[in-house]
């Protein structure tokens, strides 16, 4: 990676690097030249040239959009194709730098503290609080509120097909979906991938929102049905007040269809299995759905759901609970249809050394230079620019120093801060004369 990085930019020539948490990216070192630091992630899992084009892009309108923003999101430096055998993968792996956000990714552990919950929200509002005419000029998706409820009746009537959906449960989600009232709200600008990978905090509050690279134009329930599957059970009228303050010209619903979507969790996933054919996931997804159902309507003693983003109450009932935890996740997809559907959890830092695993709590974001990209992909024309940097916000951003929370996190307790132990490996690379922005695979000999 070391080898790869020096030839990307001109001028960093890295003789350090520290592995980070891969989270869902493949491979990911932080880099440094004693002058700067950044952050090279080969994209080994699948193929998201695409994304990071459009992240790429996201960045820049996101800047325009948000100059007073109290938190950080990525912002690329130069991208990057290798050889397929260099990182053993089928294809050619897509190589980026960026620089390192402030804080560490929330992992599996639900956001149980206000203070959190309240930071989350007030950024949620933020981002929904933009003009929607720069992202849609710029060539990001625009999703109809018409459309994103048809999809959603459409889901609904596959479920049906399945008959693994308590016939209370059908109809309850037929006759709050099918109301027109619901759908009376105007699409905001909205992230679209929140999950706890792309939220990056301190022991205190939200200091980065990464993977926008899925921004686009539509229901900002979406958001905030995916970030209740982030949060406590207790922590979430609290997480939804905040909302509600900071961005008071939210249409009225956007608190029900955020809830309703985080319900529909449960339903996607048996879609999934039952499109997987894995007849034990389609089983467990009916016996979550039942358990539901019994809480919803009939007062029984409920499954614990802060997992799925299911707002219900704790039970004892220990198979449900597990079902629960185990296999349901936050949710963040590219469409209304699947936008609350869960993901197992993704597990951060497993292979890594255990002293390394909040080295990122310890980074500061960096002043960001010019963006060098010899071989991007992006999905839209990279020449597009905002068209405005006026935000036709409806509340007014917090102006706080995105940087200035950053110390790592210690297993002292809250307030405590240590300096990384992770290890510097110093190393030695071959700077290339010319940045082809293909690079062969380097002679192991």
């Amino acid at each position: 990676m070391t080898a790869i990085a020096a030839t990307m930019l001109d001028g960093f020539a890295p003789t350090k690097w520290t592995p980070l948490p891969p989270l869902d990216d493949g491979v990911r070192v932080l880099l440094s030249d004693d002058r700067q630091q950044l952050v090279a992630t080969a994209q080994t899992q699948l193929d998201r040239t695409a994304d990071i084009g459009s992240a790429a892009e996201a960045g820049r309108l996101y800047d325009a959009m948000y100059p007073h923003a109290d938190f950080s999101w990525p912002h690329l430096r130069a991208i990057t194709e290798v050889e397929a055998e260099y990182f053993d993968t089928a294809t050619p792996t897509t190589v980026t730098l960026s620089d390192p956000l402030p804080g560490a990714p929330l992992g599996d552990v639900p956001i149980a503290d206000t203070a959190r919950a309240s930071s989350l929200a007030q950024a949620l509002a933020t981002l929904h609080s933009a003009a929607p005419e720069t992202v849609s000029e710029a060539g990001f998706p625009v999703e109809d509120p018409a459309r994103a409820q048809f999809l959603i009746l459409e889901r609904l009537d596959q479920a049906a097909s399945t008959g693994r959906v308590p016939s209370a449960l059908l109809q309850h989600w037929e006759e709050e979906f099918e109301k027109v009232a619901l759908w009376h709200f105007l699409a905001t600008p909205i992230h679209g991938s929140i999950d706890e990978t792309s939220v990056y905090t301190d022991q205190e509050r939200v200091l980065a929102l990464s993977e926008i690279g899925r921004l686009r134009v539509a229901d900002p329930a979406i958001d905030l049905a995916a970030a209740s599957a982030l949060i406590d059970p207790a922590a979430l009228p609290t997480f939804f007040e905040e909302y509600r303050s900071s961005r008071p010209r939210a249409d009225e619903h956007v608190i029900d269809r955020a809830e309703l979507l985080a319900e529909f969790a449960v339903l996607d996933w048996l879609l999934e299995a039952v499109d997987s054919g894995d007849e034990t996931a389609v089983q467990d997804a009916a016996e979550l759905l039942t358990s539901f159902s019994n809480v919803l309507f009939s007062g029984a003693a409920g499954v614990d759901t802060a997992d799925s983003g299911i707002r219900a109450a704790e039970s004892p009932d220990s198979d449900a609970q597990d079902a629960t935890t185990e296999d349901s996740g936050p949710a963040s997809t590219d469409t209304v249809e699947d936008a609350a559907a869960p993901t197992a959890p993704r597990r951060i830092a497993a292979a890594a050394d255990e002293d390394t695993t909040d080295v990122e709590a310890a980074i500061t974001e960096k002043e960001r230079g010019d963006v060098y990209i010899p071989q991007a992909r992006p999905t839209r024309s990279s020449d597009t620019s905002p068209a405005s940097a006026d935000t036709g916000s409806d509340t007014e951003p917090s102006t706080d120093d995105t940087g200035a929370d950053t110390e790592p996190w210690s297993d002292d307790g809250p307030g405590s801060a240590t300096e990384p132990t992770a290890r510097e490996h110093e190393v030695t690379s071959s700077r290339e004369s010319e940045d082809t922005g293909r690079i062969a695979r380097p002679d192991r000999d």
